[in-house]
């Protein structure tokens, strides 16, 4: 894929759309990566709305992370799930999926992006701030009793 070498700075990583058969293996990352995680139909489901913009992130024809976004007609972009595989966490993976998808949802015009992040969730908090995005408003047990998400926006 052309202007995707800015992205492939791990040996081997390959960042691309995903394709269907790709949708099991994010369920599978899903399941580990979260309490509740999203039912393979959503995925699927999300997989033919998202368009370009369901990546995933391939190593030696593994799916080992992925990100989903969706742009709304008002030009507001929403991050719907990222998630790397537990095994290859802490290598820019997630860095990567983002930088690629916020570079696609500006390519279709999206002024700004939003997403809802654990309130608690240290990692993913410094990789967002790390990103441009800043906390916007908390969303009390968003996640459940006593999970709270931040909503944390970036203009594009």
């Amino acid at each position: 894929m052309a202007g995707n070498s800015a992205f492939r700075t791990i040996k081997g990583l390959n960042i691309r759309k995903a394709r269907k058969k790709d949708v099991p293996e994010v369920y599978s990352i899903e399941i580990f990566s979260f309490e509740k995680p999203y039912p393979l139909q959503l995925l699927l489901f999300y997989y033919y709305v998202a368009d370009d913009l369901f990546l995933v992130a391939e190593l030696e024809n593994k799916v080992v992370g992925y990100v989903i976004g969706i742009v709304k007609k008002t030009g507001e972009g929403h991050v719907i799930s990222l998630a790397v595989h537990p095994e290859f966490r802490c290598r820019g993976i997630g860095t990567l999926l983002m930088k690629q998808l916020l570079e696609r949802m500006k390519r279709v015009k999206a002024s700004h992006v939003k997403l809802e992040v654990e309130a608690r969730n240290e990692a993913a908090l410094t990789l967002y701030r790390k990103l441009g995005f800043r906390e916007m408003g908390l969303l009390k047990d968003y996640y459940g009793h006593g999970r709270h998400a931040y909503i944390m926006v970036r203009e594009l």
